[in-house]
């Protein structure tokens, strides 16, 4: 797939200054390459030469001079693939770390006809955005556009994080596809969550599905609701090993980590269908856990909840699959980087 040389040098693209799942696992991807004697890099944009404090772990090097030449690969994520364009010479991996958000963050270059197939409201949405960039800004978005087409002639390796993506590159006549998924860090799961002990708490994300999950929490105004923001991990670890569950009904763009972090801290979880959470591969949890919304009541799901709750040592043991599939992805990850880049 991608044909690498004793000298050959990889670059990863990342944003500088920036701590969430995506960039950690663009860190990650670097740490495995060099630990592996690849010649691998972080580039930052902005023009930053510094990793976060929270990525000083990895086996990191710094670049902003990438070299264009045959023997090196350019990694981007689907935030900017449009970036491929700076790299005529340079193999190409474009990693789908997530599908949602290959349409939410690329709205400066995406091809305006590939919004209207995918989603008419977003589509509508974006015009606005441009429109705004174009008479207040002087920015013309509406130009030089890529479209999924294009993407999927180019000779690139497509790295797929999720079952969920890879579905959504066959339809989309993608080729050289190749699974690269990613791994929780063991910073967020290390000791025993039930030597802590655990309690009646319930976990949101309050950046997804919130106006349904409202709804739940008004239904039930008597148990301990707990948001899932501005928090550190080591304070995120220690409200996850206190907790029985986590709930998350909004789309999942990718393999998210707020579950997998969940289930491996001993929490139950329950999420909706969206996404990549209505595919079995990427959370492997039985489908009395996955909520349709269209056809489970509010008063159904609080049910559910309540059940959860009182009956937690009966309801855990029903996610061991999911929490053992989370501990061994991190050697699996090792596996497809090394599968993927030969010498």
């Amino acid at each position: 797939m991608i044909e690498l040389k004793k000298t050959s040098k990889i670059y990863i693209y990342c944003p500088g200054k920036v701590v969430t799942g995506g960039a950690e696992l663009l860190h990650q991807l670097c740490h495995i390459l060099n630990e592996n004697s690849f010649d691998a890099y972080m580039v930052y944009f902005d023009n930053v030469y510094t990793s976060p404090q929270e990525y000083l772990q990895y086996n990191l090097k710094i670049t902003n001079n990438v070299i264009d030449s045959s023997d090196n690969v350019v990694v981007l994520y689907e935030a900017i693939f449009d970036r491929y364009r700076n790299h005529p010479n340079c193999q190409l991996l474009l990693w789908w770390l997530s599908v949602d958000h290959f349409y939410i963050f690329s709205f400066t270059y995406l091809n305006i006809k590939d919004y209207f197939r995918w989603d008419y409201q977003m589509a509508i949405e974006v015009i606005i955005k441009r429109l705004a960039y174009l008479l207040l800004k002087q920015r013309n978005y509406f130009s030089k556009n890529i479209s999924v087409k294009e993407l999927s002639e180019l000779n690139a390796v497509n790295g797929y994080q999720s079952d969920y993506a890879k579905s959504y590159l066959k339809k989309n006549n993608f080729n050289k596809l190749m699974p690269l998924s990613d791994y929780i860090n063991p910073d967020f799961y290390s000791n025993s969550a039930v030597d802590i002990g655990k309690d009646n708490i319930i976990l949101y994300n309050p950046k997804k599905g919130l106006a349904f999950t409202k709804k739940i929490i008004e239904r039930l105004p008597g148990l301990n609701w707990v948001a899932l923001e501005g928090m550190d991990r080591k304070t995120l670890k220690n409200v996850f090993q206190r907790s029985k569950l986590y709930i998350d009904f909004g789309y999942h763009p990718g393999k998210d980590r707020l579950p997998r972090e969940a289930v491996l801290n001993d929490c139950c979880v329950l999420t909706g269908i969206l996404g990549s959470a209505g595919h079995y591969e990427d959370i492997p949890i039985a489908s009395e856990y996955k909520i349709d919304q269209k056809t489970m009541s509010v008063s159904d799901i609080a049910d559910k909840i309540e059940d959860i709750l009182e009956n937690y040592e009966f309801h855990i043991k029903n996610f061991s699959e999911y929490k053992n599939k989370t501990l061994n992805e991190q050697a699996l990850f090792e596996q497809e980087v090394l599968r993927l880049f030969k010498i």
